[in-house]
């Protein structure tokens, strides 16, 4: 600092040559009417480059001092003398300055000149009124400049101090304190220094103030006070660059300030880190900006140059703090990415690499994609920052992808959250850089490492997205193959969780298969997928599509291998089963049959019998579909078709028996009967052979074939266990064995129903009735007797359950019974003994009234009436019998005659009797009632009573003739 204050009094020889002419000119032109302290450094022009072609006149130093030596001899006025004397100490002064700038060594130039000041300064002084525009202050000022330059500074000093104390308010005050100031600071007397800058920065010259300024900073800091010495340093940076717009116009600022300030500008911000350094560091800062009332636009321009500082002393945590305060204090500032990359840098560089990675992880997350600085912003956060964040996400990524490997192989269970991790930054890079070079293999990156977390869901759209987005060449197949892959695990999950999702799984599967297919086709793996795609289609029973996939993969070219051949042709038969194709279905599974004794091995595949059910089910339906049409002859020929391509199919059963069902329908008996006996013949055991008895009595009725209905209806009796069939089989056996003429058969089918099956009532009437009749054909009276008891018998015993055709039956059957003791009646002749003989006769008569009495019992009309005649005849028959009955061979004529009136006592009340019921009977006539009984008591009566009821009907002749 010894030399500091020099240049502000070294003036250029041209300069005070030039200087000393002009006021020499002036003295001629104006007088001596000046100030007389000449030209201040403040008053000389901007020094400018000469040029250099240009000639300079040569001004003769030593013709102007003898013309003022001239004038001195000649001047007889003091205060003129003063003002020459004043030209020569400066002409004298000029002369020094060129001779110590042309010398090379460092003798003293400048003894002349300041004697000339001092004795000048001494005249002022003596003499009681100075002369005018010669001020002590100017002549003070140009004498401790000399000094200054000859290297006399202590002397100079004093003499500033002079100028100081005896003038304060001199133009020169300004220079002098600066001068003072320097003085201090070169004798390490800085509270004095800082005094006297502080007076020039509270004074009115502008052209020393800012250096003043800059030293006063400094002198605070040599003292030690490093908070002023702060603000004093501040208040420079106002002055310089303070006026900048922004932060970001601070380098066009310094750039428009020139070399010289910028200088400066560099120096205080290094003085500043300094002073920053040795107090709080960065928070010094932030303390320093709120005492001066708020923000600087160079504020960033101190945390630089701190951490910087640091980073030079290799104080590397404290380099970083600092530049992570400032990141922190103005995390919305533009510079705020470049001091983040500082702090990784500066960890970087102090070999910290356990700090490095969460910086650049801080670094992601604050200018991320997903920060507030890049949304406030819409990603214009600079290139540097850009480029930064590229290579740090990629870093990060890699980093913890490998980082989650190593845990995987180590199988520690925090692999998956570190394979999470890698996927936040690959999923950053991949949004932030989405039109990258990169980007293709960050995304297949990311889906790996989302597949690794578990995170199936967007690994998924990941691989989709290297597949189908980007079509990358080197790794889309891979992810396509991957992204058909995940959704399997997922619909496996789906299945044992209640996830809502797994048809969203399942069709998202379908869909990249079909997408392997067309964009990889030709991957050896895109015919596999498409097969199973087929399959999963058919799962999800959407039929068209799973066709349509399965004939790709059958139409593949090259070939698809047998196995997939196989599945899909097993597919395509059960999709088109499905949609009623029923012929084409068929054809597939032939194609399938011919093609499973090399494929059908795999598990799951179906076996021959369970395809040939499968042949057997398209064509059944086949049939199906011409009974729909209407068309049953086409039917029962597919049906029939059945039993011939797949006789072995429990469909192909089925198909026989509704064929024989549709040929009843349409009454083709001999067809149907052929049909059923084969299915018989077939499938003896089979549960449906239970059923064909009754279709058999069917088709052999309508073929008047009755003994063949009647044993199937036997069968059917002795099969069924339903007892409603066994009972109607029974009793329908019989009527069918009747029928053919098979009476044994008939005769034992009906005594064992009336044994068997007391009811229904009516049946079992019917039965015995039958059996009645049979036995009658057969000639077995005592049977057919029985029989006919029994149905009297069942009818009395019947109760409630009694009906008109019971008591029918039952009144016949007693009319038949009544007859034999009629008959007996009749037969028994009245002989001698009369007494026995009528005995008997009597006692049959009872027998006979009494058996037709039963019938009247049942009062049914048609035997009732036969009934009342037959009584009527009994007693008519009596007596007949007893007027022709045997007379005794000894009685005389009296004796006889007298037997004769006694027999016809007897019988007459007999003969009044018949005559009376034959009335009663006849007149059931008048009610309508006119049948064999009736009549033949009509009959009777005409013989009882001839007068009466044998007259002959009289007919009335109608003419219809005019007379």
């Amino acid at each position: 600092m010894k030399h500091l204050n020099q240049p502000l009094f070294r003036i250029s020889i041209l300069t005070l040559l030039v200087s000393g002419l002009i006021q020499l000119q002036a003295c001629s032109v104006v007088g001596l009417g000046d100030d007389g302290r000449g030209k201040t450094l403040a008053d000389l022009p901007a020094a400018k480059i000469p040029d250099g072609k240009a000639k300079v006149e040569v001004v003769d130093m030593a013709r102007i001092e003898q013309s003022y030596q001239r004038a001195l001899a000649a001047a007889e006025d003091p205060a003129l003398r003063q003002q020459i004397m004043v030209r020569l100490a400066d002409l004298e002064m000029a002369r020094a300055e060129k001779a110590q700038l042309d010398a090379s060594d460092l003798r003293r130039f400048y003894d002349k000149p300041v004697a000339m000041y001092r004795e000048l300064l001494k005249m002022q002084a003596e003499n009681p009124q100075p002369v005018k525009g010669i001020e002590a202050d100017q002549l003070r000022y140009k004498l401790a400049k000399a000094m200054s330059l000859d290297g006399r500074n202590d002397e100079a000093s004093q003499v500033l101090d002079q100028l100081a104390g005896t003038n304060p308010n001199s133009a020169f005050m300004a220079e002098t304190q600066f001068r003072r100031a320097e003085k201090s600071f070169s004798d390490g007397d800085y509270a004095a220094a800082e005094r006297n800058y502080d007076a020039v920065v509270k004074g009115n010259n502008p052209e020393l103030k800012q250096n003043a300024l800059y030293m006063k900073g400094w002198a605070q800091f040599k003292r030690g006070d490093y908070d002023l010495a702060l603000k004093s340093f501040a208040l420079v940076l106002d002055q310089l660059i303070g006026h900048a717009p922004s932060a970001n116009d601070v380098d066009a600022t310094l750039a428009d300030i020139g070399a010289s300030k910028a200088n400066l500008v560099k120096d205080t911000l290094r003085v500043m880190g300094l002073s920053l350094s040795y107090l709080d560091g960065a928070k010094s800062i932030s303390q320093l900006q709120t005492e001066l009332g708020g923000g600087r636009v160079y504020e960033y321009l101190l945390y630089q140059q701190l951490g910087q500082l640091y980073l030079d002393q290799k104080r590397y945590t404290d380099s970083a703090e600092t530049y992570q305060h400032f990141v922190q204090n103005n995390a919305n500032s533009d510079f705020a990415p470049s001091f983040s990359i500082k702090v990784i840098d500066v960890y970087q560089q102090g070999d910290f690499p356990t700090l490095v990675l969460p910086a650049k992880q801080d670094f992601a997350e604050r200018y991320g994609i997903s920060s507030n600085y890049w949304t406030q912003r819409k990603g214009a956060i600079g290139d540097n920052a850009l480029a930064y964040l590229h290579q740090s996400l990629q870093e990060l990524a890699q980093f913890e992808h490998a980082q989650a490997q190593t845990l995987k192989a180590a199988k520690n269970p925090e692999a998956t959250v570190a394979f999470g991790r890698a996927a936040k930054w690959y999923r950053e890079f991949v949004e932030t850089f989405s039109k990258d070079a990169q980007v293709a293999e960050m995304t297949f990156l990311l889906a790996e490492s989302l597949n690794e977390s578990g995170d199936l869901p967007a690994a998924m759209d990941a691989y989709e997205q290297v597949a189908y987005g980007y079509m990358d060449k080197l790794r889309g197949a891979d992810s396509g193959y991957a992204a058909i892959l995940l959704p399997q695990q997922l619909i496996q999950s789906a299945r044992s969780l209640p996830d809502k999702r797994l048809q969203e799984w399942q069709n998202r599967k379908i869909q990249n298969a079909l997408n392997f297919a067309d964009v990889y086709r030709s991957d050896s793996r895109a015919v596999l997928v498409l097969a199973e795609a087929a399959n999963d289609l058919l799962q999800q029973e959407r039929y068209d599509d799973a066709k349509m996939v399965a004939e790709r993969v059958i139409e593949w070219q090259p070939p698809a291998e047998g196995k997939l051949l196989f599945s899909s042709w097993l597919i395509l038969g059960h999709s088109r089963f499905e949609t009623k194709e029923y012929a084409a279905a068929e054809q597939a599974y032939f194609q399938v049959l011919n093609l499973l004794p090399a494929y059908g091995n795999a598990p799951g595949a179906p076996s021959a019998q369970q395809v040939r059910e499968r042949i057997a089910a398209s064509i059944y339906q086949q049939a199906q579909a011409s009974l729909e049409f209407g068309d049953k002859d086409s039917a029962v020929a597919q049906l029939l078709r059945i039993t011939q391509v797949t006789p072995d199919t429990e469909i192909a059963i089925k198909a026989q028996y509704d064929a024989g069902v549709y040929l009843i329908e349409q009454e083709k008996w001999a067809q149907a009967e052929n049909v059923y006996l084969g299915f018989r013949k077939k499938y003896p055991n089979h549960q449906l052979a239970s059923t064909l008895p009754a279709k058999m009595v069917l088709i052999y009725q309508n073929q008047n074939k009755w003994q063949q209905a009647a044993d199937e209806l036997v069968v059917m009796e002795r099969t069924s266990t339903d007892p409603d069939v066994k009972r109607q089989s029974l009793y329908m056996g019989a009527e069918l064995y009747e029928k053919s003429g098979k009476r044994a058969q008939a005769i034992e089918q009906y005594r064992r129903y009336a044994a068997e099956y007391p009811r229904p009532l009516a049946n079992n009437l019917e039965a015995q009735f039958k059996l009645t009749e049979l036995y009658e054909l057969a000639g077995d009276k005592a049977k057919r007797l029985y029989w006919l008891q029994n149905i009297i018998n069942t009818h009395n015993r019947a109760g409630a359950d009694k009906t008109d055709r019971s008591t029918w039956m039952a009144a016949g059957a007693q009319t038949e019974l009544a007859q034999a003791s009629y008959d007996e009646f009749t037969r028994i002749q009245l002989t001698l003994p009369l007494k026995n003989s009528l005995q008997r006769k009597r006692a049959a008569m009872e027998k006979a009234l009494k058996a037709q009495e039963q019938i009247l019992a049942f009062g049914v009309s048609e035997f009732t009436t036969e009934a009342s005649f037959k009584i009527g005849e009994v007693y008519a028959q009596l007596s007949r019998d007893l007027m022709n009955s045997q007379r005794p061979k000894d009685l005389d004529d009296l004796a006889l005659e007298q037997y004769e009136i006694l027999l016809e006592e007897q019988a007459y009340p007999f003969e009044e009797k018949a005559i009376e019921i034959h009335q009663a009977n006849a007149q059931r006539s008048w009610k309508g009632i006119y049948d064999a009984g009736v009549k033949r008591s009509f009959d009777a009566l005409a013989k009882l009573l001839p007068a009466r009821y044998n007259k002959m009907e009289s007919r009335v002749e109608v003419s219809n003739e005019i007379h």
